[in-house]
């Protein structure tokens, strides 16, 4: 059977979907992919395709986008049309809407095999774990499977799918997962409430063999140019003899190639850093989040202190490696205070690369439940899809938390500098203004990446209008 992924655009590449696909593959099917702003006849090739079955991963923020897709996708042809991802794991009903016929929620790989090898078959599907179907006018929610315990149970990912796209295949930065599942629990990501879902589905954080990830990285050098490689994994240092054995291994294998990863306070020690770097380790990002503890700890459920914070980015540093720190301001209960105080904790541990955000609350997460009640965010406030520029926890001083995006490098480069942009807070930064500024952020994840210019800039021209962000967080969900 022929199954057809259906995205939007590259900035969504998701490595859950390559996962599904090698499944297919090793199965006897046949899998494409179509991305809707990069096919001047997206219709016609969706009816072309000879699809059997079209998959449609639905993340968190991509409600609308995905649904538009999958209503064109329906004018094109019969093929029934499963949704998957982070969306529909938090929002199963919208198994409701005319334009879904199946949702799979959980882990996808073996439902989607399931469908495919029934409707092949001509069999009935309605009873297959973790779908959602409708059945004569009815809703069918079938009982969730456990998650997959050996990993290394799947086939090779499917990265190739994504090459048809050339931007796609010369970006020159490679994404690999070393592992499915995070060990935190902050009160703005979905993984505490993920984690929930899969009570006495087996083990929530699982990982990759180092050779499985060795020959991962063997075959992507076989498919693509890789100039780099960045491991997406939510933490990728919480297990210091796997991290310690693959820098070996990795050392041994690939050098040549440097790579980045993401950590937080309390994994990384001398040894490892130490043993990272001689593996060609190029940079660590680590979760900042708020300069204010109170905050941190209380609210977003992130148990470290500034000190701890200090301690972690010195170690980074001590071993040459570049720093990125993330950051997010318009904080539910956040004052524009705290957010200097932000300012001031990305100065104190000299962040190479600085990355702000305006909060994205995300639906039905501890931090926007508490936000909703407490009325500091509209229920309904997620039918607006993401907003890029302007802070979704609205206070009497937006346009303040608005200029201090635009101008927080500036003002975590001294304290001068800092009293400077206090006196522009109340400054409204035009448009073409803005896109200058955020030029230096834009070369410092270059930099961190090790992106080169070319590939960058043909991904960019593909990927960058704001309407099109719709991928906000890594996850083992299509």
């Amino acid at each position: 059977m022929k199954v057809v992924f259906l995205q939007d655009n590259g900035i969504n590449e998701s490595l859950a979907v390559t996962d599904v696909s090698g499944l297919l593959k090793s199965r006897g099917h046949e899998t494409e992919l179509f991305f809707k702003k990069n096919e001047r006849r997206f219709a016609r090739k969706v009816a072309e395709s000879g699809a059997g079955l079209i998959v449609v991963p639905m993340d968190i923020w991509g409600e609308r986008v995905a649904l538009s897709i999958a209503a064109e996708a329906k004018e094109a042809t019969d093929a029934p049309i499963v949704f998957c991802g982070t969306y529909p794991m938090l929002f199963p009903e919208i198994i409701n809407d005319p334009q879904v016929d199946i949702v799979a929620r959980g882990e996808s790989e073996f439902p989607i095999l399931d469908l495919a090898d029934k409707l092949e078959r001509g069999e009935d599907y309605y009873d297959t774990p973790n779908l959602t179907v409708k059945k004569d006018g009815e809703v069918v929610i079938n009982e969730m499977r456990p998650l997959i315990q050996d990993l290394e149970e799947l086939p090779l990912p499917d990265r190739g799918l994504y090459f048809k796209y050339r931007f796609m295949k010369i970006i020159s930065v490679k994404r690999f997962t070393s592992g499915r599942g995070c060990p935190n629990a902050c009160s703005f990501c979905y993984n505490a409430k993920f984690r929930g879902f899969f009570t006495g589905k087996g083990r929530y954080l699982r990982r990759k063999s180092v050779s499985r990830i060795m020959e991962e990285i063997e075959e992507m050098k076989r498919l693509a140019p890789m100039r780099s490689i960045h491991f997406s994994d939510d933490i990728f240092t919480h297990d210091k003899p796997w991290v310690m054995e693959f820098s070996r291994e990795y050392a041994k294998r690939f050098r040549e190639i440097p790579f980045t990863c993401n950590t937080t306070v309390h994994d990384i020690d001398d040894e490892m850093v130490a043993e990272m770097k001689r593996a060609n380790c190029a940079g660590i990002a680590i979760g900042v989040e708020t300069g204010n503890e109170r905050l941190r700890i209380d609210k977003l459920n992130k148990h470290y202190l500034d000190s701890q914070i200090v301690d972690a980015a010195a170690l980074v540093k001590k071993h040459g490696l570049i720093l990125t720190a993330f950051n997010m301001i318009a904080l539910p209960y956040e004052t524009i205070e705290n957010a200097f105080e932000t300012v001031r904790l990305n100065r104190d541990i000299k962040a190479d690369n600085i990355r702000v955000t305006f909060l994205s609350p995300i639906p039905r997460t501890q931090m926007v439940e508490e936000a909703i009640k407490d009325g500091l965010l509209n229920v309904n406030y997620e039918k607006t899809g993401m907003r890029v520029m302007t802070p979704e926890i609205h206070t009497k001083r937006d346009r303040e938390f608005e200029t201090l995006y635009a101008l927080f490098d500036i003002a975590a480069a001294s304290p001068a500098l800092e009293k400077l942009v206090r006196k522009l807070l109340r400054v409204k930064i035009p448009p073409v203004v803005l896109f200058f500024l955020l030029i230096p952020r834009m070369l410092r994840e270059k930099k961190f990446f090790r992106i080169s210019l070319i590939s960058g800039i043909l991904f960019y021209m593909n990927t960058t209008a704001p309407q099109y962000r719709t991928k906000n967080f890594n996850n083992f969900l299509p």
